[in-house]
């Protein structure tokens, strides 16, 4: 495969899915077209991937995470970490590639059947001290679709409610008072089309029934003080990592107890700086103003639209709909539920929508 060839027109992916410790993915299966969906313990699909995935005894191989390239021919390519080391020039504008890096973000399809484990994340300063890398995880979340299970409405657990007392939540961890560990967090019920910014720190769950699209910084540790994750019993490595407890609590803020509508204020994302491009729109959904990890633009088509992104590179998902590419190599289709990376070799692609209304979200670095 010529590397360098193959990026002078959009990168297309294998699926790329990942052992996770809660159960999911019907969803997930039925949105990109595999079957009549299943829930296993493979609910999550990492996209356009250069991060390894943290699962301890339960870890599928070496490179579980990384996403390998699709060939024009419809066979399986390399990892696209190995085009990306090879061509960083080409591929990310950059001299020179490194593998801890990465490309800066993780963008994920993930599908939840059962409440995820309340857990939180560190931040790049908590990372330093802790885990001697330059990446906090910060992440956002783009509710796709919703379901109900076993007679629960789908929902979020967000941020400590005010007067929740950091020895308390100590306490219920170390006694696994599940539900005292719940009450101590906001409900929030979800809807497709909403949007949430969830910085480090800050205690959360996803709850049953929520098909989401997670961008997020690159790297899969997280501090998730439950033993047990519907039937699974969770091991040490996947509660804590490779902190001692008492370090583990400390990863959460409970400096940010607040009310749930002070909270909402705080994480919710309403796009803006909406830019018409003739038969279709761009909106910013999350760029410096939110984070300098990562940028997220939301692009809707009605009919046909030119592209000139102001980034180096960047992934595009088809969120709804599906839509034609022209580029200088030719066309190209993505079809709801697909991905594609657009080289630092592309300044301008054009996408018409096919059939209806095409939606796509643009991630790349923050700048």
């Amino acid at each position: 495969m010529s590397c360098k060839g193959s990026l002078e027109k959009p990168v297309f992916f294998e699926p790329n899915r990942v052992w996770r410790c809660y159960l999911g993915g019907k969803l997930l299966d039925k949105f990109t077209r595999n079957g009549d969906g299943a829930d296993n313990h493979f609910p999550e699909d990492w996209l356009a991937s250069t991060t390894i995935a943290q699962n301890g005894p339960n870890q599928q191989g070496p490179n579980e995470g990384l996403s390998k390239v699709k060939l024009p021919d419809g066979s399986t390519g390399p990892y696209f970490r190995d085009i990306l080391s090879q061509s960083p020039k080409e591929a990310l504008g950059i001299e020179s590639f490194s593998e801890n890096d990465g490309i800066g973000v993780l963008c994920k399809f993930l599908d939840s059947a059962i409440r995820l484990p309340i857990q939180c994340h560190h931040d790049i300063a908590f990372a330093r001290k802790y885990f001697n890398s330059e990446h906090g995880k910060s992440e956002a979340w783009f509710i796709l679709n919703t379901r109900i299970v076993d007679g629960h409405e789908p929902y979020i657990l967000m941020g400590f409610k005010e007067g929740v007392k950091p020895e308390e939540f100590k306490k219920a961890v170390i006694h696994q008072d599940i539900a005292f560990m719940e009450q101590c967090l906001h409900r929030v019920k979800v809807s497709p089309g909403e949007m949430y910014f969830i910085p480090g720190r800050m205690p959360h769950a996803i709850g049953p029934g929520v098909f989401l699209l997670e961008v997020q910084e690159p790297t899969d540790w997280v501090i998730q003080p439950e033993e047990f994750i519907g039937d699974t019993q969770l091991t040490y490595s996947d509660m804590w990592g490779p902190l001692k407890p008492e370090i583990g609590l400390e990863c959460f803020d409970y400096t940010g107890r607040d009310t749930k509508e002070n909270i909402l204020k705080r994480i919710t994302l309403v796009p803006d700086n909406v830019q018409k491009l003739g038969g279709g729109v761009i909106e910013q959904a999350i760029d410096a103003r939110i984070t300098p990890c990562f940028r997220v633009d939301r692009l809707t088509i009605n009919k046909e639209v030119k592209v000139e992104y102001n980034a180096p590179w960047y992934i595009a998902i088809a969120v709804k709909g599906n839509c034609a590419i022209e580029s200088k190599s030719g066309t190209d289709y993505v079809r709801e539920g697909e991905y594609f990376f657009v080289s630092n070799k592309l300044s301008e692609l054009k996408f018409k929508a096919e059939g209806g209304i095409a939606q796509l979200y643009l991630i790349s670095r923050g700048l």
